[in-house]
């Protein structure tokens, strides 16, 4: 108001004097920063309201995506330019992958190799943050591998009601690797049946996991 007040003083023709004092009432009867009421807590976040991960103490807290992790699961995906339908009745495309940046992939929508490694690459970085936020013991890189693997491929329920994960969070390495195995079904006409290719990729999940 001071600034509307000197520029466009021609339209009040306010005397120096009388602007000045204005000026200084006004600057006066403005409450001050401690009696302004001001709730900080609406205004910035705090940090005991922040959702809290368990990132993994020997990893970076957003990993890179290693060409081992990537090539394991471009192996056993495979790629189609092509939407089809998978054993779930969901709709995918490229390497196997169900949404495109988060976007559901649609039937008919086609895609090239380099969208869809360039779509993957970043679907496997999210996953792997997500594997450190539910694991809460350390891994190797390897091992972060192996579960990025197989949690894009059985999706994320696997992190909070498998015996796998249970067994890796008591310490158990050994037994939650024994555990890969047994994910190696899919539906097939409304049943879960064993898969040969997912039981082969299963295993070299778990031989991924035990490597140091």
């Amino acid at each position: 108001m001071l600034f509307f007040l000197a520029f466009n003083s021609q339209y009040f023709r306010f005397s120096p004097l009388l602007f000045l004092s204005f000026s200084l009432t006004l600057f006066c009867s403005s409450p001050s920063l401690s009696e302004t009421k001001f709730s900080s807590d609406k205004a910035l976040i705090k940090p005991s309201t922040l959702h809290k991960t368990n990132l993994n103490p020997t990893l970076a807290s957003t990993p890179v995506v290693r060409k081992s992790t990537l090539q394991l699961v471009k192996q056993y995906e495979g790629f189609r330019s092509q939407a089809y339908l998978d054993t779930n009745g969901l709709p995918v495309v490229g390497y196997g992958q169900s949404k495109i940046y988060g976007k559901p992939v649609r039937l008919g929508q086609s895609i090239s190799t380099t969208q869809a490694e360039a779509a993957l690459i970043k679907e496997l970085s999210r996953i792997q943050l997500l594997v450190q936020a539910h694991v809460q013991v350390p891994l190797t890189p390897n091992q972060l591998s192996a579960l990025t693997s197989l949690v894009y491929n059985t999706g994320s329920r696997i992190l909070t009601r498998s015996t796998l994960i249970r067994k890796l969070n008591a310490g158990d390495y050994a037994g939650a690797a024994q555990e890969f195995p047994r994910w190696n079904k899919a539906h097939l006409r409304g049943q879960l049946v064993p898969f040969p290719g997912l039981t082969k990729r299963r295993l070299a999940e778990q031989q991924l996991f035990l490597t140091p």
